[in-house]
């Protein structure tokens, strides 16, 4: 098992203040082609982002994904990983996210500094 690796939690606006950073980011996805190495998603505050992946799509991928990776240059995520939300229960695509909710977040995380550090650990 990887260990986790630190990331921040951005939006598009965010994306460029965290280059060379690793960060997580939700992106809707209108289609990227099965075996494509780069895609172009919207953000949920609206921002297009340029995915570049180091391996090939392993089949078609739309809607709402989290991309995790290296944040870079105008609006560009160099992608480690890609995580699909599909509906519980069923093989069927997440169509809806609270982007609203999701850029609050994105907002709060930015200004709260070490929002889950426990002090010194023994």
């Amino acid at each position: 098992m990887q260990p986790f690796a630190r990331r921040s939690i951005v939006n598009g606006v965010q994306l460029k203040r965290h280059v060379g950073q690793q960060v997580s980011i939700h992106l809707n996805v209108d289609r990227a082609e099965d075996g494509c190495k780069s895609f172009t998603a919207k953000s949920t505050d609206g921002v297009n982002v340029n995915v570049v992946l180091s391996e090939p799509l392993n089949g078609v991928c739309t809607g709402w994904v989290e991309v995790i990776g290296i944040a870079a240059p105008n609006d560009m995520v160099r992608g480690k990983e890609i995580i699909t939300y599909f509906s519980s229960g069923n093989d069927e695509k997440l169509q809806e996210f609270d982007v609203d909710g999701h850029n609050m977040l994105c907002t709060l995380l930015s200004v709260c500094k070490e929002t889950l550090y426990l002090g010194p650990q023994m």
